[in-house]
């Protein structure tokens, strides 16, 4: 990472920041800005941090100019003072990411790796100010789910610019193919408080390195999977992935390869998403549906698709590990927090109905809803 860019610290009055602004509009988020005599291209995790910092929203920009309302926050604020970073990219630019208090304790960049050098990491993955790390436990041992073996690990997401605290997300690993779980949502995140102070930072992380552990969140989380071994997907469930898929290949962050004929669109002919159907099935051949959305959420939560949810759980995990660019891996992983930190929507059926022909004639609410389908 050290090769590809760098990170300057520095502390300024709110005020010294000139804005950069399109005459012809109002930007909720202006894209440049001036800093320390010099232009630099400002992030949006800059303007969310400097919200935070001073209690203001994005509204404000609709009837007042940046420079008006920095000017009367300077006016008016006790600590008027904030700490920057910049990232300096390896083939030229510049960013300003996350700004801060600057009495409050940073981790900065030169001192996170040193510690993840020291304790040791299994991968590293940076976007726009935040260091995702994953660790294995000192004393590890393997597991079987549905005859797949797994190791627990867990993940420490490090903001390098001071704009929020570390967190530690459980996480599970798929050793057959290296696919990684992480349990991005409050039920599986425990923060790492960094305390007041020029080095309490570096120590607060050098401790949660040193000596983490969490048997009960981790039995959690295998319980988790376990269920969705015994669950069938819910078309539901299955559409909240598939619009996670979608925006990420919106935003250019899926890594597939084209086709024959180059084509990289939607539409089933980029290699993820044609996994995904198969994974899940057709529901336009199964229930002769041109769209799924067309059902609301209450009946997509009591039909089921192809299967289980440990298989979309599985494909999932496989898409943000091995298919998507770290900007787009942790909206996959937190897709995956937020459906194992809740109940699934038929969960257990697998086990009450043996193969999916039963499932599709003995339950009741399904039945019911297939019904509906075929009287419209």
């Amino acid at each position: 990472m050290s090769a590809t860019a760098s990170f300057q610290y520095g502390v300024c009055k709110i005020k010294d920041i000139q804005v950069i602004t399109d005459a012809t509009k109002r930007d909720k988020h202006p894209s440049r800005v001036v800093l320390d005599g010099r232009p630099v291209q400002a992030s949006k995790r800059f303007w969310q941090s400097l919200h935070k910092r001073f209690g203001f929203t994005e509204n404000f920009f609709k009837w007042f100019s940046p420079m008006e309302v920095f000017e009367r926050i300077s006016s008016r604020a006790s600590n008027d003072t904030i700490r920057w970073c910049i990232e300096h990219k390896a083939g030229g630019g510049e960013k300003l990411l996350g700004a801060s208090n600057p009495d409050a304790s940073i981790v900065s960049y030169e001192r996170l790796m040193g510690l993840l050098d020291e304790y040791g990491t299994e991968q590293i993955t940076y976007n726009e100010g935040l260091i995702v790390s994953r660790h294995a436990l000192k004393h590890k041992s393997d597991f079987k789910i549905a005859g797949d073996t797994f190791e627990n690990r867990y993940c420490l997401e490090t903001p390098i610019d001071g704009f929020g605290r570390p967190s530690i997300y459980l996480s599970l690993m798929r050793l057959l193919c290296s696919n990684g779980a992480i349990g991005y949502s409050p039920t599986f995140r425990s923060e790492v408080s960094l305390g007041k102070g020029k080095d309490r930072g570096e120590f607060a992380i050098e401790r949660a390195l040193g000596g983490f552990n969490n048997d009960e969140g981790f039995a959690a989380l295998r319980q988790r999977f376990e269920s969705a071994c015994s669950s069938w997907t819910s078309v539901n469930e299955a559409q909240s992935f598939y619009r996670v898929l979608v925006k990420a290949h919106h935003q250019s962050d899926l890594i597939s390869r084209t086709g024959s004929d180059g084509a990289s669109m939607l539409g089933g002919r980029t290699d993820i998403l044609q996994s995904y159907r198969r994974t899940v099935g057709d529901f336009s051949e199964i229930y002769g549906l041109a769209n799924p959305d067309a059902l609301s959420q209450k009946r997509q939560r009591t039909v089921p698709a192809k299967c289980r949810v440990y298989e979309l759980l599985n494909f999932a995990s496989e898409v943000a590990t091995h298919h998507t660019k770290p900007s787009g891996q942790q909206a996959i992983q937190a897709y995956i927090g937020d459906l194992v930190s809740k109940e699934y929507d038929l969960e257990g059926t697998c086990d009450k109905f043996g193969d999916w022909k039963d499932f599709m004639i003995g339950d009741r609410t399904t039945t019911q809803t297939l019904a509906s389908l075929h009287r419209r």
